[in-house]
């Protein structure tokens, strides 16, 4: 009888870990992935990168001087607004995983209180 009892402490310490493991762990890593994908598709649109790489660029291959100040403020607006998007999407993300981190929490502390 007491080794049955054993075995299902140590069971359910198991399966405690494991879904520690699995909620938080393995959770963090699929709300990455989903994030570091959505970038990816968000990157097709605003071309950070690229617009980055070529900020100090003409505009058009127009290589006189209004070329190049057009291009650069018309590139820093770009830059900016992909910067501002890309702040708020990673904000809102790490929102939505906070607010997954906490479910098990507040279920617990419902169950207690």
């Amino acid at each position: 009888m007491a080794s049955a009892l054993v075995y299902f402490g140590n069971r359910f310490i198991y399966r405690i870990g494991e879904f520690i493991r699995h909620w938080y762990k393995d959770g963090f890593f699929f709300f990455f992935r989903r994030l570091v994908d959505f970038l990816e598709r968000l990157d097709r649109y605003f071309a950070l990168r690229v617009t980055f790489h070529y900020l100090f660029q003409p505009l058009y291959q127009n290589y006189t001087f209004v070329g190049y100040v057009l291009g650069f403020i018309f590139r820093s607006i770009r830059v900016g607004i992909a910067g501002f998007v890309y702040f708020w999407v990673i904000l809102s993300w790490m929102g939505l995983y906070l607010l997954w981190a906490f479910i098990p929490l507040g279920i617990i502390y419902k169950i207690i209180f």
